[in-house]
């Protein structure tokens, strides 16, 4: 009887474990599709968010190549949507080799003079064709001028490099640069350089 008795009781729980598993299952099965569906909504809300800033940006860059104010909008658009006071474009001659500044807002004169050389970070942008981040190298040794450096922008047409835009400090509410900040400059790195190169013709004729 008693045999009998935990057979029959044995046989009342193994149902009841397989029900909870399959509810457990079930959880977790749509506990995944929402952390899915979360995610997607994330990136579409990130990409909507990026497509509205480089909008603004065109629209910016195409009203100062009329107004022949390229660098003064390039300033602008990093100081409202980068965060940063501290600003300085260089036309740059591969032929040359020299750099020569064409507009800055918030930097000493004496550090202008110093990225003039084409010393640093500066230089590798310019002779790379490759934008310059500090954070992405911590541990290479950084010269007075880059101490409050952020980053350095080449301006580029194809592959020629006509100019660098200098980036030192953010804001101090802002901690670093963001996805959508990386994507911005490198959107500069290119439509800011094509702006360039209009407002310059424009000049010419």
């Amino acid at each position: 009887m008693t045999g009998n008795g935990e057979k029959e009781q044995r046989r009342g729980i193994e149902p009841q474990e397989g029900a909870a598993q399959g509810v457990r299952r079930i959880s977790f099965d749509a506990l995944h599709r929402r952390a899915q569906q979360l995610s997607l909504r994330e990136q579409q809300e990130r990409h909507h968010f990026l497509l509205e800033r480089l909008h603004s940006t065109s629209a910016r860059l195409i009203q100062a190549v009329e107004q022949g104010q390229v660098f003064e909008a390039i300033g602008e658009i990093i100081r409202n949507l980068i965060g940063s006071e501290e600003v300085a474009i260089f036309r740059y001659s591969a032929t040359l080799q020299t750099f020569s500044r064409v507009w800055s807002t918030g930097v000493g004169e004496e550090i202008l003079r110093q990225f003039a050389r084409g010393v640093g970070l500066v230089g590798r942008a310019a002779h790379e064709g490759a934008s310059q981040f500090r954070h992405r190298r911590p541990a290479a040794h950084l010269l007075p001028c880059e101490e409050n450096l952020t980053a350095c922008v080449p301006l580029k047409l194809d592959r020629e490099v006509i100019g660098v835009i200098v980036v030192l400090r953010l804001r101090p509410a802002k901690t670093g640069l963001e996805w959508a900040d990386f994507e911005l400059l490198k959107f500069l790195e290119t439509y800011g350089a094509v702006a360039a190169q209009l407002q310059h013709l424009q000049k010419d004729t």
